[in-house]
């Protein structure tokens, strides 16, 4: 029997080129994450940023001589000066952006490589899914603007009000038990499989890209808001909220998950309550 070349190089796809894009990409998000903090200009240690940061004093006290001697470079997105510029709004879109890619993107990873994507379709649904998430990095900004505004952020990125910080985690606490996340997370796992049929155009998965990722803004995006109260400068908050997140969005028990940490939320708000009368 004869065999074509065409037989013979004509190979299923396995999505692993997808895969490790996508993974480039949360790659990079993290790396700037963790640039920003490096190069923060404020010698007052890691602990400001937030809750659980300390383990990065800690760790930068064992293996670098002077605690805090690379503090002083570059300032990425706080206000030292207690001013907002052209600068700092940029600089705080590209760290809401960074974050996105860092934290929610990550979700993406098993359905990628288990439905065996293509690179062509993950270009134009990751597409539709980035052009959401820039919309709501600008509402991200304009919020974290009107905080700082009021005096309840404060220059590092952490909410200056415990009681405020309760009010926060006592919102996603609710909306975590609520039908709306219950329905954007039905509706992530139906539009991949609808997006992932043999028959779906270029502008389909645009399409298809673009509604993923308002379901995940109506899922997650409160979950987010947390990142206000924990510091927007938490890496160990963001390794917290992307597992949660990872785990919300890949494993069956989706109801069981939300409303466990939708229990923890509401528990972190009292906590916080707590610390506000002492």
């Amino acid at each position: 029997m004869k065999l074509t070349s065409e037989k013979i190089f004509k190979y299923p796809p396995t999505g692993m080129e997808a895969f490790l894009t996508i993974l480039f990409i949360v790659t990079l998000g993290w790396l700037y994450s963790l640039l920003q903090l490096l190069n923060l200009k404020d010698g007052g240690g890691f602990g400001q940023f937030g809750p659980g940061m300390e383990i990065l004093d800690l760790a930068n006290f064992y293996f670098v001589d002077n605690p805090y001697s690379y503090l002083a470079n570059l300032s990425f997105c706080s206000t030292p000066d207690g001013t907002w510029t052209i600068e700092t709004w940029l600089g705080s879109f590209v760290m809401w952006f960074s974050m996105v890619l860092a934290m929610m993107v990550p979700s993406l990873l098993p359905s990628i490589r288990s439905k065996r994507f293509n690179s062509t379709f993950v270009f134009w649904f990751f597409l539709g899914y980035i052009i959401v998430w820039s919309l709501c990095c600008m509402v991200g900004v304009s919020l974290q603007w009107m905080l700082y505004s009021a005096g309840l952020l404060n220059n590092q990125m952490v909410i200056s009000q415990p009681w405020f910080s309760s009010i926060i985690f006592f919102i996603i606490g609710v909306y975590q038990f609520s039908r709306f996340k219950m329905s954007a997370c039905v509706s992530r796992k139906r539009l991949l499989d609808l997006a992932a049929g043999p028959s779906t155009s270029n502008a389909d998965k645009l399409h298809y890209g673009k509604q993923y990722g308002l379901a995940c803004v109506r899922g997650c995006c409160p979950l987010m808001l947390g990142m206000f109260a924990l510091g927007l400068m938490n890496i160990v908050a963001m390794l917290a909220l992307t597992m949660v997140m990872f785990m919300e969005n890949n494993t069956p028990a989706i109801g069981q998950h939300a409303k466990l940490f939708g229990s923890a939320s509401i528990a972190l708000g009292f906590i916080s309550l707590f610390y506000n009368f002492l």
